[in-house]
C-alpha cells in the first residue's frame, strides 16, 4: 500500500473534520445556527484510512464515489426545490449567505473528488488487489449514489408541492396577506393520540424582504 497517498488523503479528511468541528463550536458559542455532519464524517473516514489498511481504503473510496455522484445530482436538482424568483430574491437581498452556502457545497464536492481520485490511483488499486481483496466496480456506488439522491429529491419535490403545501401557503397568506408570494420550504409530521401534528415553514417574499412563517396544524 502506498502509504504516502493514503496518509495524505487521511490528513486532508482529518483537517477538514477538525476545522469544520471548530467552526461548529464557534457558531454554537455565538448562538448562530450551523448544522453539518461534515466534521464527523471526515474525521471517521480519515481515521479509517490511517488505521484500517487496504480494505478500509477501498471502503472510503467507495463511499466517496457514492457521495460524489449523489452530490452532483443534488446540485442539479436543487433549483427544482423552490421557485426561481425566490432564489433570485435571496441572491439580491442576502448575497453573502448564498455565497457561503455555495462555497461550502463546492468545497465538499472538490474534496470528495480529490479523495476519489487519490484513492483510485493505480498504485493504490494494485496494493489493494495484492493484499487479496477483490477490486470493486466503482460504477455501482456511483449509480447507487445518483439513484438514491434522485429518488429522495423526487419525493421531496412531491412533499413540497402536494396538498399540505397548498394548506400551508393558505395559512401563511391568512397571516401576512397578499403582498407576498409564498412557498413551502420545509415540512414534517409527528403522530400523537389525536392524529398527526404537521409542522411546516413557509417562505414569504416580495421585492424588498423575505420572511419565514412557522406553521402547525393537526390532521386526523
Amino acid at each position: 500500500m502506498p502509504n504516502w497517498i493514503v496518509k495524505r488523503a487521511a490528513g486532508l479528511l482529518l483537517a477538514v473534520g477538525l476545522i469544520d468541528g471548530t467552526v461548529t463550536i464557534a457558531r454554537l458559542v455565538e448562538t448562530t445556527p450551523y448544522k453539518t455532519a461534515l466534521d464527523a464524517v471526515a474525521i471517521v473516514a480519515g481515521g479509517f484510512l490511517l488505521l484500517g489498511g487496504p480494505r478500509a481504503t477501498l471502503w472510503v473510496r467507495t463511499l466517496a464515489v457514492f457521495g460524489l455522484s449523489g452530490g452532483i445530482v443534488l446540485v442539479i436538482a436543487a433549483p427544482l426545490f423552490q421557485p426561481l424568483d425566490l432564489t433570485l430574491t435571496e441572491i439580491r437581498l442576502d448575497p453573502s449567505n448564498l455565497d457561503a452556502k455555495g462555497s461550502l457545497v463546492l468545497a465538499v464536492l472538490c474534496i470528495t473528488l480529490w479523495i476519489t481520485w487519490q484513492l483510485g490511483r493505480a498504485s493504490v488499486r494494485d496494493a489493494i488487489i495484492a493484499s487479496g481483496i477483490r477490486s470493486w466496480d466503482m460504477r455501482i456506488p456511483a449509480q447507487a449514489g445518483a439513484g438514491v439522491i434522485a429518488l429522495a429529491s423526487f419525493l421531496l419535490w412531491l412533499t413540497l408541492h402536494g396538498q399540505s403545501a397548498d394548506l400551508a401557503t393558505t395559512l401563511a397568506l391568512q397571516q401576512l396577506g397578499p403582498d407576498y408570494r409564498y412557498h413551502l420550504s420545509w415540512i414534517s409530521g409527528s403522530g400523537n393520540g389525536h392524529g398527526t401534528t404537521i409542522t411546516g415553514v413557509v417562505t414569504a417574499w416580495n421585492k424588498t424582504e423575505l420572511k419565514k412563517v412557522l406553521l402547525q396544524w393537526q390532521t386526523p
